[in-house]
C-alpha cells in the first residue's frame, strides 16, 4: 500500500495523541503488529510514520487494526475516525501532479489573468501584518506524567489566552498549562528562543463546552512583548471567502495555512473550510484576507455541514462572534 494523504493525516493524529514509545506499544499489542523489526526512536512523527509504513507494506488490513486499537481509548477523535470513514465521490487529494501532461501550449487569453471565482492578489503588506498577528500565537503545553497534551491559543487584549475548550476544559488543567511564545524556526531554520508564560486561572478563566472555546488571564504582561489579536465586532465570513490559521500542527513549531484555504460553509455558529490543520492546531485563530479574527478553530475530519446528511473532509472553526458573547458574558472582554 503506497503512503498517501490520509496515512500522513493518520500519522500526524497518532503521533499528538501517543508521542512517546511506551504509549504506543500496547495498541501495536492490541493490534497483533510485531514491532521488534520497526524503528521507534526519534522523534513521535518519526516514529509514527516508521509503524504507518511497516503496517502499510503488510496490508491495509494492519494499518485499520492499529486505527480500531487507538479508536478504543479515543473514540471520538476525529482525525481516527476519518481514516475509517468511507471516501466521498468528491473527496480527492489533488491530481498526480508528477504523471502531468505539461507539455500543451497555453491559451494566450489565459495569461495574466486571474483564476477562480476571487482574485488571490494581496497587497505586499498582507505578510508584514501577518508576522505581527502571528506573534500573539503560542503553544499550549501540558504535562501530564510521562504524557504530554498540547495545543494552540492566542492572545487577546487584557492579557487573556483564548482556546478550545477540550484544550483547557477547566481551571485546574489551565493552571497546569504552560503557554510558550515563538515556539517556531528563525529565518536560517534555527528554533528561536521561547519565552513562556503560567496561566492564572484565579485572576479569570471562563469557558464554554457547548461552543467549545476556553479563556485563561496569563500571569506578567504577554500583550506588552507579543500584540493582542482584537476583536472585530459582527464580523462576517461568507462560503468561498479565504481564511488563513496560525497554529502549532502536532505540536510543533508554529505554521501557517495559506493554500486550498476556502470556506465552504459559514453560519452563526461555525464556520467550515479546507484550510489544512493537524491534531495540535485546536484553538489556532483564523483569520480572514484583511487579518480579521474570524474563527476559533476546533475540529476536522469527515464532518456534515449542517442540513446535510453527507459527511466531507473538512475543517472547522467556532463563529468568533459566538465566541466574543460568551467573553462578554462573562465580563472578560
Amino acid at each position: 500500500m503506497a503512503w498517501n494523504k490520509r496515512l500522513t493525516l493518520l500519522r500526524d493524529a497518532l503521533a499528538a495523541l501517543l508521542p512517546f514509545r511506551p504509549d504506543a506499544v500496547p495498541y501495536l499489542d492490541a493490534a497483533g503488529v510485531s514491532f521488534i523489526a520497526i524503528d521507534m526512536s526519534g522523534n513521535p512523527v518519526t516514529m509514527w510514520h516508521n509503524i504507518l509504513s511497516y503496517a502499510s507494506n503488510n496490508g491495509h488490513e494492519m494499518v485499520v487494526a492499529i486505527v480500531d486499537a487507538v479508536l478504543a481509548n479515543f473514540p471520538k477523535n476525529p482525525h481516527l475516525l476519518a481514516y475509517k470513514a468511507p471516501v466521498e465521490e468528491d473527496y480527492g487529494l489533488g491530481p498526480d501532479i508528477k504523471n502531468a501532461d505539461w507539455n500543451d501550449d497555453i491559451d494566450k487569453e489565459n495569461v495574466e489573468k486571474i483564476t477562480g471565482n476571487a482574485s488571490t492578489l494581496l497587497p505586499i503588506r498582507f505578510l508584514s501584518i501577518g508576522l505581527q498577528r502571528a506573534r500573539a500565537v503560542a503553544r499550549i503545553y501540558i504535562r501530564r506524567g510521562n504524557k504530554a497534551e498540547v495545543g494552540t491559543g492566542f492572545l487577546l487584549p487584557g492579557n487573556i489566552l483564548l482556546t478550545n475548550n477540550h484544550v483547557l476544559p477547566d481551571a485546574l488543567t489551565a493552571a497546569a498549562a504552560l503557554v510558550q511564545f515563538d515556539y517556531e524556526e528563525s529565518e536560517t531554520g534555527n528554533p528561536v528562543a521561547v519565552t513562556s508564560f503560567e496561566t492564572d486561572p484565579a485572576a479569570g478563566y471562563a469557558t464554554s463546552a457547548e461552543n467549545d472555546w476556553a479563556a485563561v488571564k496569563l500571569k506578567g504582561n504577554a500583550v506588552a512583548e507579543f500584540g493582542a489579536i482584537e476583536l472585530t465586532p459582527d464580523i462576517s465570513v461568507r462560503k468561498d471567502d479565504f481564511v488563513n490559521i496560525i497554529q502549532h500542527p502536532g505540536g510543533g513549531f508554529k505554521q501557517i495555512a495559506l493554500y486550498h484555504n476556502i470556506v465552504t460553509f459559514s453560519n452563526d455558529k461555525i464556520i467550515q473550510y479546507l484550510t489544512d490543520t493537524e491534531p495540535g492546531s485546536s484553538g489556532a485563530p483564523v483569520f480572514n484576507s484583511n487579518w480579521q479574527l474570524v474563527a476559533l478553530h476546533h475540529s476536522g475530519g469527515m464532518l456534515r455541514e449542517p442540513g446535510m446528511t453527507k459527511r466531507l473532509l473538512r475543517n472547522e472553526g467556532i463563529n468568533i462572534n459566538m465566541v466574543a458573547r460568551g467573553l462578554q458574558t462573562h465580563k472578560l472582554i
